[in-house]
């Protein structure tokens, strides 16, 4: 039984001292899955606070090792910018180091290769749907290729869509999302997931840091998002945009519908829309009220990026 195997038997049992000490003793004589562990540790703030610096320092000694594990998440890190400056260059290297034993490694860097170049998604060419609030529509963002690598990617995460009951704690069904669905995190966000955030800026005229996680959806017949809006009250750094991709077609209902400004789209797979959220002055706009209608054959898949009047990497604080 390895270490990590043990600490989460102890764990499980209630010995969590135990276990978390049974880990530490083993990354202190440089066991690579016990570091791992530990940088995960601090990277999420578990058995302990959140420290990006220390995180890296435990998977660079990982990564000494040969640790597989270790490279990747290190050239994830490294190509999104969690804890440091975005370098993809530097995360190419890593995972050129590992193609040969780990396929992800490889399908991402043969993905890279084959990708476009993002100068050319201007959103010069997009369709304005509607001014207030306004409503663009931009035809083939992503390629067939590109909508089949996140669905891909996302599906084994996917869990449905369930929010906290505020008076009991206990989790309940998402009261106006019954989709299931799943963000690629820091640790997720690979390079080529990076390289569409980037786009995603790039066509809505923002930073790509201000962009929350990638967050993919998928709808079943029958399942909906109802009318809501994305901007948050009192949010001090407000939703500003939203870009919604639609990754498939193959399914019938499930249009997007603006109901306060009369607009309803039905997406081509590959095509983006981009929304407003707020006024001119900041404020949540009602207008930009919208739902994801029922969808009433197939399965609808969606990516969402809800972008932020500023930078924002709530895993950083």
């Amino acid at each position: 039984m390895s270490v990590i195997d043990e600490a989460a038997r102890l764990n499980a049992v209630g010995r969590r001292r135990e276990a978390v000490a049974l880990v530490e003793q083993a990354a202190a004589s440089g066991d690579a899955e016990a570091l791992f562990a530990m940088a995960n540790w601090r990277l999420f703030g578990l058995f302990g606070s959140r420290d990006l610096a220390a995180a890296h320092r435990l998977l660079d000694r990982a990564v000494e090792r040969g640790f597989v594990e270790a490279v990747r998440t290190k050239a994830m890190l490294i190509g999104n910018g969690t804890g440091c400056v975005a370098d993809p260059a530097k995360a190419a290297q890593l995972l050129q180091a590992i193609k040969a034993v780990d396929p992800y490694a490889s399908l991402q860097l043969n993905f890279m290769d084959g990708m476009a170049p993002d100068c050319d998604f201007g959103a010069d060419g997009a369709e304005t749907l509607c001014d207030a609030p306004l409503v663009k529509r931009l035809r083939a963002f992503l390629t067939s290729g590109e909508c089949a690598y996140l669905t891909g990617l996302a599906e084994p995460h996917l869990r449905p869509s369930f929010v906290t009951n505020p008076q009991t704690g206990a989790q309940m069904p998402h009261p106006i999302r019954t989709s299931s669905g799943m963000s690629f995190g820091p640790t997720q966000e690979d390079l080529v997931i990076r390289r569409i955030n980037e786009r995603i800026a790039q066509v809505s005229a923002t930073l790509v840091d201000c962009g929350e996680p990638l967050h993919i959806l998928r709808y079943t017949p029958g399942q909906e998002y109802k009318p809501h809006t994305d901007s948050m009250p009192g949010e001090a750094n407000q939703r500003v945009w939203t870009v919604l991709i639609y990754l498939n077609d193959d399914y019938e209902g499930g249009e997007t519908c603006f109901p306060k400004a009369g607009v309803e789209v039905w997406g081509a797979a590959g095509d983006a829309l981009i929304f407003q959220n707020v006024t001119a002055d900041g404020r949540p706009d009602p207008a930009s009220l919208h739902a994801g209608l029922p969808v009433t054959a197939g399965v609808k898949w969606l990516a969402t990026r809800w972008i932020r009047a500023r930078p924002y990497h709530p895993w950083m604080n």
